[in-house]
């Protein structure tokens, strides 16, 4: 599920969250930064999953659940920083 979710979902959401921040998730230069944003939303979704377990026992639909809810968060927030420094450049 996580791999499906990461390609599909994340990368639709992604390339949403970058073309409203006015980046062309398709441009050459943004595939590489693409990739890595994913990337780094699923270890930090892991991440802050592995933390709030610690507090709270989930079953497995509900530690899903909250895993993607995490990962969209990530990505939305990556996205926006990404975005910011490209337009820095």
């Amino acid at each position: 599920m996580r791999l499906w979710s990461k390609w599909k979902k994340g990368g639709a959401l992604l390339a949403d969250v970058l073309q409203r921040q006015g980046i062309d998730p398709k441009a050459a230069a943004a595939q590489e930064s693409f990739k890595q944003i994913l990337d780094a939303a699923e270890t930090g979704a892991d991440e802050r999953l592995k933390r709030e377990a610690q507090d709270n026992a989930l079953s497995r639909d509900e530690r899903n659940t909250r895993w993607e809810a995490l990962f969209f968060e990530e990505i939305r927030s990556r996205a926006k920083a990404h975005a910011a420094e490209v337009k820095r450049r």
